[in-house]
């Protein structure tokens, strides 16, 4: 087992993706920060009361990972 950071990508408040393992913080950071830059999208499902664009945020979270399971990248 190692300790990776994950990147966590919302859309909106829903979690579309949690499979990107980084060894450092640093390359993490730098992949959500484009991504958080992204202009935000349409929301094809919006209501009267929901707002019609929603947002990517990302973020890294530290994780304990088995590197013969899941690829890490460098």
């Amino acid at each position: 087992m190692t300790h990776a950071f994950l990147l966590i990508l919302y859309l909106g408040q829903k979690i579309i993706s949690q499979d990107m393992h980084f060894y450092s913080i640093d390359d993490c950071r730098y992949y959500a920060e484009r991504l958080n830059n992204q202009p935000p999208v349409p929301n094809r499902v919006a209501g009267e009361d929901q707002p019609k664009t929603r947002k990517y945020v990302a973020v890294c979270e530290p994780s304990l990972v088995n590197p013969k399971r899941v690829k890490i990248y460098d």
